[in-house]
């Protein structure tokens, strides 16, 4: 057989072998969509049998993300420090893992936990500015600083990590006078390991997971109209954890699912924008 000859054969066998591997793929996928509009055909009706509306179009078909064991950052502990508090602090050890900072702005305190909290003459000017650099510097999302006549205010924001929103886990400053007081919150570390464990639970499975909780303790909802993923902030004491978890919208509050334990939390009445 000439070289040409079994070169075509070659081509011929790859062709074909890569036909069936597409195909087996279109048919996989379709199979996967076939069993997704099912599901959400057989939640639909479930909640409206609960006398609660269900959007078909707010059951995600993302999938959750692994676990994350976060690891504490001294360096960025020490820029948030510096950032608040006036370049090169000085720091003592409290020891428990309590860090103390002192420099011109005022002192803060940084625990093992994630949580610190700064006080002083933090930022007299631009004072908007400061917060929202805050915000983008460490990891936070973008906070609506809004100051009344007297140039006071308190404006939270949600902590974020690989762009996703973390629950319970957040920065409040403080503004006086037009005078930046206090911050205060969860510095989230951005350095982790896979947390490996079990299978987490898809959205279908989260709203199964609410649908059970409303029934227990009468939860006041009418409609889903959204489910988002999320992550959940587990803190024993030295150390920190993120667990993936669904966050279900509905016309009343936000609650928030543990995708591990299926254990579901109320986030607090809307206003346009969860309350952690």
């Amino acid at each position: 057989m000439d070289r040409c000859r079994l070169k075509n054969i070659i081509i011929l066998i790859l062709v074909l072998l890569n036909g069936f591997l597409l195909f087996s793929l279109a048919q996989r996928r379709a199979a996967e969509r076939d069993a997704f509009l099912r599901t959400v055909e057989e939640l639909v009706a479930l909640f409206e049998e609960d006398g609660m509306t269900l959007d078909g179009g707010a059951i995600s078909r993302d999938a959750p993300p692994e676990g994350v064991t976060l690891v504490r950052e001294s360096a960025l502990e020490e820029r948030a420090a510096a950032f608040l508090l006036g370049e090169f602090p000085t720091v003592s050890d409290q020891g428990g893992g309590i860090f103390h900072y002192t420099g011109p702005g005022g002192e803060a305190l940084f625990r093992s936990s994630g949580g610190f909290e700064a006080s002083g003459t933090l930022a007299e000017e631009n004072v908007e500015d400061v917060c929202r650099e805050f915000c983008r510097e460490f990891s936070y999302e973008d906070t609506d600083v809004s100051l009344d006549e007297e140039g006071d205010g308190v404006f939270s924001a949600v902590g974020v990590f690989n762009s996703l929103p973390v629950f319970n886990c957040s920065v409040t400053f403080t503004v006086e006078n037009y005078v930046l007081t206090s911050v205060s919150g969860t510095l989230l570390p951005q350095d982790g390991v896979p947390a490996l464990g079990e299978q987490p639970l898809s959205a279908a499975g989260a709203l199964l997971a609410f649908q059970r909780m409303r029934r227990e303790n009468a939860a006041v909802a009418s409609t889903v109209t959204e489910t988002q993923l999320c992550y959940e902030l587990q803190n024993t004491g030295a150390a920190m954890s993120l667990v993936p978890a669904w966050r279900v919208v509905t016309d009343t509050e936000d609650y928030y699912v543990n995708s591990l334990s299926g254990a579901v939390t109320a986030g607090g009445a809307r206003t346009g924008e969860p309350t952690v």
